[in-house]
């Protein structure tokens, strides 16, 4: 990864949704582009899914106490949401990119002791 921050992004991105990631990125890197955000979003994500600091929910269900964990590899998760991202995204801002978020599976923090945060 070439950003910098990532303690910073991941505690302000904490138990929120996964676009809160997306932006944080660009947040604490200010004049990063958004091609190069984009990788860093893979990247950070492939970090933390390693690191078993986040997971998500399968996909089309919503999360709550009690549902599903999606309990497959790192690999299918990121290609999942890779496979998704919209080719005519080209900021931030897009509406497109909006879409893409709002239909990804819920992402879900695990905090220090184990528990899941989810928004």
């Amino acid at each position: 990864m070439n950003i910098k921050n990532i303690k910073e992004i991941i505690e302000c991105s904490f138990g929120l949704w996964i676009s809160v990631l997306f932006s944080a990125i660009s947040g604490w890197n200010p004049g990063i582009s958004f091609h190069e955000q984009k990788g860093e979003f893979f990247c950070l994500l492939e970090e933390l899914l390693k690191e078993g600091r986040v997971k998500f929910c399968p996909p089309n269900e919503l999360w709550r106490d009690g549902y599903d964990i999606w309990d497959v590899d790192v690999k299918t998760i990121l290609q999942y949401l890779r496979s998704r991202w919209p080719d005519a995204a080209r900021s931030e801002n897009d509406i497109v990119l909006a879409e893409y978020f709002y239909d990804m599976p819920a992402i879900l923090w695990i905090s220090e002791d184990g528990t899941l945060h989810g928004s």
